[in-house]
């Protein structure tokens, strides 16, 4: 079969909206789209007037939106001067940060989040990688959290089928107060084989509790889009 001409797909002149993740959220750019490059699979967008270009890095994923069910899954090739040029690499479903349900952010390094969690008396605190008003994601060293982790690791090979992990759960906010609800372990990646682990927890907030998670989110996403505007 022949290979897919991208300049079947995208129309020089057309505006996309070019959508990329930073500190956990959706940054969204309406961009003209300047030309098309077959050969290189290349997209060059006019990006003179976007205030968010420092989301758009060369490290990261970036998405066209072609449709409410379909996206080009692209690389940054250059985001210097006046166009940010796109490799296209794929055609995919929305992203998992596009479809969330509730939006997530990452905590400011300087004012740490941090998650006190206590396993059949055992009590861990743990800075929060990110943090929405249904869950927290925490990413640990296993240097440094090894304790946690072989514990962890014991009571999920302890679990029986259709089994849950779940414990009471305390979210100490900066400037926020501290939001006690009751968690689960949603999904463990690179346990016991990486340096780093991903733990994903859901976590069910009482209404009043809720609120102080709700203000911090909505004040924390602000100082992430202020932030991106104030660097060139």
């Amino acid at each position: 079969m022949e290979k897919l001409k991208i300049s079947e797909v995208f129309k020089p002149g057309e505006y996309y909206d070019v959508i990329t993740k930073y500190k956990e959220i959706p940054v969204k750019a309406n961009l003209k789209l300047n030309w098309v490059d077959d050969e290189g699979r290349l997209l060059g967008f006019d990006w003179r007037r976007c205030l968010t270009k420092s989301a758009f890095s060369t490290l990261d994923p970036v998405y066209v939106k072609l449709s409410l069910d379909e996206y080009a899954q692209t690389q940054v090739f250059s985001n210097l001067g006046k166009e940010l040029v796109l490799t296209v690499e794929n055609f995919v479903e929305p992203p998992e940060f596009i479809k969330r349900r509730s939006v997530r952010v990452e905590p400011d390094e300087n004012k740490p989040v941090i998650v006190e969690v206590n396993f059949d008396g055992h009590g861990f605190r743990l800075s929060a990688k990110d943090i929405s008003e249904t869950g927290v994601g925490l990413c640990l060293s296993t240097e440094e959290n090894r304790d946690f982790i072989n514990f962890l690791q014991k009571k999920i090979e302890e679990l029986k089928e259709e089994e849950v992990i779940e414990f009471p759960l305390k979210v100490h906010l900066p400037d926020n107060g501290t939001a006690v609800g009751k968690g689960r372990l949603k999904n463990v990646v690179g346990l016991g084989k990486d340096v780093y682990v991903r733990l994903g927890f859901e976590v069910d907030f009482p209404r009043e509790e809720l609120t102080k998670i709700r203000r911090y989110v909505i004040n924390r996403q602000k100082e992430i889009i202020q932030s991106l505007r104030f660097v060139e």
